[in-house]
């Protein structure tokens, strides 16, 4: 055994655990110590080593899924999905098959409904996330716009059911002006599929990317946002999202394992699927990474566009304010990372810090696209 544990001492995999007190599941680390299996909580902080010798398998478990316990008469419960941690216990635990000692009937039943339940909390919490990073990329690019088209209409309802309508802003002018500043940044933006603009009659102030390259501004934004080019840093970073397709894999986790099969095969999922997706677009909460990532991309997409980025800064600036009274102007952003440390990392990025710079739409384009919805 000790040969085997060397040669994965390095391995390590996420984990959902029960520690047999609460229904709660606990996120965890997996890895190798001598002779146990240890599991990290936050901080990397161990919670439970469990001995080599006494782990055991619950059988039938789903493929790809392992369930153990410490011991034959533990109540806690650890689910792995990652196959090269299930191979490696496999390797160091010869003894994981055995049966154990037989409990009672009752005992034995809630003992196999509770690797049930942790089977099904697993793939929500381990294998549909997992699908959802490594599939993403290979959705074909136009079953991803007609998944976001599809989206685009269910948003409208949803945001109908507020009292406000929600149609679609088509004065030619404004958008004649729209198209003007998503061809400014979009031909700085490496993105797997073109980049769509579309403004809705809302006045909710936000913006969202979806699947297949759209991104949605509602009336409220370009209502509140005091130049072009404030609009402009805002869009950049939603086209920071799309480049990394971050508003696919929310939607791949949002529709579950069917929806993943679907987008695959073409079969786009159902539409009370789609409005779940659209409800959880609309409140996308992407992790810290994410949004740093897509505000990095957004930095370099108005540098390379020859923008500043001191209005962005303003913007996150005022997102600040907004975190005091989060029911008001921006309240959308306040779950965000720090705003004072996006509009100080807004400010380090700003190439042009002063100097002069060609206007992201004249003053006749920006008074246009302000009154894209009134035509």
């Amino acid at each position: 055994m000790a040969t085997a544990l060397e040669r994965y001492a390095l391995l390590e995999a996420p984990g959902v655990w029960f520690d047999g007190r609460s229904a709660r599941p606990h996120e965890v680390i997996v890895r190798f110590g001598e002779a146990t299996l240890i599991l990290l909580g936050p901080g990397d902080l161990p919670v439970a080593h469990w001995a080599l010798a006494s782990l055991r398998a619950l059988p039938g478990q789903g493929a790809g899924m392992m369930v153990l316990v410490p011991d034959a008469d533990s109540d806690e419960r650890l689910t792995i999905g990652d196959p090269d941690m299930i191979a490696a216990i496999r390797a160091v635990c010869p003894e994981l098959e055995r049966p154990r000692a037989a409990p009672g009937t009752r005992r034995r039943l809630a003992l196999w409904g509770a690797g049930a339940v942790a089977a099904v909390l697993a793939m929500v919490f381990l294998l549909i996330p997992m699908l959802a990073e490594r599939l993403a990329p290979m959705i074909p690019p136009a079953r991803e716009e007609a998944l976001g088209r599809a989206v685009i209409g269910q948003l409208q309802q949803l945001l109908a059911r507020t009292g406000a309508p929600a149609a679609e802003c088509t004065d030619r002018a404004g958008r004649a002006a729209l198209a003007r500043l998503r061809g400014r940044l979009a031909r700085h933006a490496p993105t797997h599929v073109p980049i769509r603009l579309t403004v809705l009659d809302h006045p909710m102030v936000n913006a969202v990317a979806l699947p297949g390259g759209h991104v949605v501004l509602m009336r409220g934004l370009i209502e509140q946002a005091t130049g072009p080019e404030e609009l402009a840093g805002v869009i950049a970073h939603e086209i920071g999202h799309v480049m990394h397709r971050d508003p696919t894999r929310l939607a791949l986790r949002a529709v579950g394992t069917a929806g993943l099969v679907g987008l695959l095969i073409g079969d786009l999922v159902g539409g009370t699927a789609v409005a779940a997706l659209a409800d959880a677009l609309i409140r996308a909460s992407y992790t810290r990474e994410a949004e740093e990532a897509a505000d990095t991309a957004a930095h370099r997409i108005m540098a390379d566009a020859g923008l500043p980025l001191e209005p962005l800064a303003d913007f996150f600036a005022r997102i600040g304010v907004q975190r005091q009274r989060p029911t008001g102007f921006l309240a959308h952003l306040a779950t965000h990372p720090d705003p004072a440390a996006r509009a100080k990392a807004a400010r380090a990025a700003d190439r042009l810090a002063g100097a002069p710079f060609r206007p992201a739409l004249s003053d006749n384009e920006w008074v246009a696209l302000r009154g894209i919805c009134e035509g």
